[in-house]
């Protein structure tokens, strides 16, 4: 008996195998892109911006021939779950813009602790100097990077003080100090990053102001209602029935002075810097004064001293904290989640301390 051979299903071919799985993964991989969009793109679109809050312990500096400001700022929160998943949720850094330009040239984390200050100290042509919460700081001015901090710094290593306070700036001999555990004073030259020992004069004198355990008072006295101004004082005074506003005046101390505007300013104060007026040495002064009779929100307004016009004008979240005298008659002026300048030529500027992009980078 003659059998048929047996029958065999034909061998797949070497291109069914691919196509069959490149059919599954292209849904897979749209599903996982739209996922990962909606996800990431999504939480980013709909969660806050974080919160930003500008440090007093501001200063002025020079990088790369550059007038800049530092500022020490904290910022909570992260905007999208990438940043959340990548980021620390509460920082605190330092960022230098020029203020000429409004751009941030730099901008360096410190910490990511809750509560933790900085203050900048002073700052060399390579280096800068911060006193914080975790000890001192030595940032190089042209990148922001890090060149020493706490035990790190030559000459302090373990015997440093983590606190603001055991740091200041010896200003007469450009160098800064620093307590040391130990009880004894040493000293860091402006653009070194070494700690040598003191003379027993030095010591002494600087042993009783600097602290291991107090932290340093903030900058205080950044409004008054009268300030000294070329042997003269430009004072606010209240005038007209019912004291909606003051109004600017300038004189001899004890004698009789001319009015500078006609502008009523209700709630006013003078912005000063070190008992003077912020932007006298531009023809200005800053007044700090409530937004209108019945707004309690502040607004900042320049006034030129030579035509008593309000050549500039911006509200602003809160009071000025410190303001600081730039080298070019720019003066600085902290307003809590606010950083603004005060130029020159009578214009008011917001400086955009904190931005970020969408991963989160400065």
């Amino acid at each position: 008996m003659y059998l048929d051979p047996p029958q065999y299903a034909p061998a797949p071919s070497l291109h069914d195998t691919p196509r069959r799985r490149l059919t599954f993964r292209i849904p897979f991989l749209f599903f996982t892109g739209l996922f990962a969009l909606l996800f990431f793109g999504g939480s980013y679109l709909v969660s806050p911006e974080p919160d930003i809050e500008v440090q007093p312990g501001f200063a002025f500096a020079e990088v790369n021939g550059r007038d800049v400001v530092l500022v020490p700022y904290e910022r909570h929160g992260s905007q999208g779950m990438f940043q959340l998943m990548t980021q620390d949720m509460f920082q605190v850094r330092l960022a230098a813009a020029d203020p000429a330009s409004g751009e941030v040239l730099w901008d360096t984390q410190l910490s990511d602790e809750l509560v933790w200050e900085a203050s900048v100290l002073t700052a060399g042509q390579r280096y800068a100097y911060l006193a914080t919460d975790s000890g001192l700081f030595i940032l190089d001015v042209a990148d922001g990077s890090i060149a020493a901090q706490g035990e790190e710094v030559p000459g302090l290593g373990t015997a440093f003080v983590a606190a603001r306070a055991a740091y200041a700036y010896d200003p007469d001999n450009q160098r800064v100090l620093a307590l040391t555990t130990a009880g004894t004073v040493k000293a860091i030259e402006v653009d070194q990053t070494s700690a040598t020992a003191v003379d027993a004069e030095t010591a002494s004198a600087w042993g009783e102001r600097l602290s291991a355990k107090s932290t340093p008072d903030r900058p205080s006295g950044a409004t008054a209602t009268e300030a000294e101004l070329n042997g003269e004082q430009v004072v606010l005074e209240d005038i007209g029935i019912g004291s909606l506003g003051s109004v600017l005046f300038r004189g001899p101390e004890n004698g009789r002075k001319l009015q500078v505007s006609q502008t009523a300013f209700p709630g006013a104060r003078l912005v000063v810097t070190d008992g003077t007026p912020a932007g006298a040495d531009t023809g200005h002064v800053l007044v700090q004064h409530q937004r209108s009779v019945n707004d309690p929100e502040y607004t900042l307004s320049q006034v030129s001293l030579d035509t008593g016009e309000v050549t500039g004008s911006l509200p602003v979240e809160s009071a000025v904290e410190r303001a600081v005298a730039g080298p070019d008659g720019t003066t600085a002026l902290a307003a809590r989640d606010e950083l603004v300048l005060a130029r020159g030529d009578g214009s008011l500027l917001p400086l955009d301390i904190g931005e970020t992009d969408f991963f989160g980078s400065a």
